[in-house]
């Protein structure tokens, strides 16, 4: 007797429905359902303003002094769509500029109106094969800056291994840059299978424009790893 009336006890504890799992999921569906009925609600209620707002039914009157309204007088759902719009208008504004700039940095350039250039000239391969990479030439000056030439010099590794200059190629070679206008130019490179894998760093010039240049990279990678 002493058993069974101590198990009836322990039944009766209060909190003995916190470990029971059947109870505990009856209560997390009986919160969700709750959530998706005020939802419901909310979306009903937003339908019903914007069809009474096309239908030209809206109430002309002005709004009731209790209910809050924001500076341009807007009141019930309205301010909290006026707000999430202003918050998404900002994070656009904030996001794009930085995609620009991160573009803008990545990217091998030369500019000579500005005598200027940012970036570097990255190229990447396996020995044997063939790299290739995108230059942009600028000239956003009013004068013809004529045709350019580029030139790259002997590409050197930290072990003293050699890239000859002979294996880069410029397509195209001499470059038009007639006054306010951008070209792109494709770089390219023969690697057979003697070279040695490795970084080959060197540099690009533009003939007759002393002041404007870029480092370049050539990575080799083995074939097999």
């Amino acid at each position: 007797m002493e058993r069974a009336t101590g198990a009836r006890m322990s039944s009766d504890l209060p909190w003995s429905p916190v470990f029971d799992a059947k109870a505990n999921l009856r209560a997390l569906s009986s919160v969700q359902a709750d959530g998706f009925r005020a939802a419901s609600e909310l979306v009903d209620r937003f339908v019903r303003i914007a069809a009474a707002g096309l239908n030209g039914n809206a109430a002309s009157e002005p709004p009731p002094r209790d209910e809050p309204a924001d500076l341009y007088g807007a009141t019930g759902l309205e301010p909290f769509v006026t707000s999430w719009w202003a918050m998404v208008d900002q994070f656009l504004r904030i996001t794009s500029p930085r995609r620009e700039q991160q573009t803008e940095t990545d990217t091998a350039t030369l500019d000579f109106a500005a005598s200027h250039s940012t970036g570097r000239l990255q190229l990447s391969t396996v020995a044997p094969g063939a790299a290739t990479a995108e230059l942009w030439l600028h000239n956003r000056g009013p004068i013809d800056m004529g045709k350019v030439v580029l030139r790259c010099g002997d590409l050197l590794s930290h072990q003293g291994n050699l890239i000859a200059a002979r294996l880069m190629r410029f397509e195209p070679d001499i470059v038009p840059m007639p006054a306010r206008s951008s070209r792109g130019v494709t770089v390219e490179a023969d690697i057979d299978e003697h070279v040695v894998p490795g970084s080959y760093r060197g540099m690009l010039v533009a003939d007759g424009h002393p002041d404007v240049w870029l480092p370049i990279e050539l990575v080799v990678k083995p074939l097999l790893p």
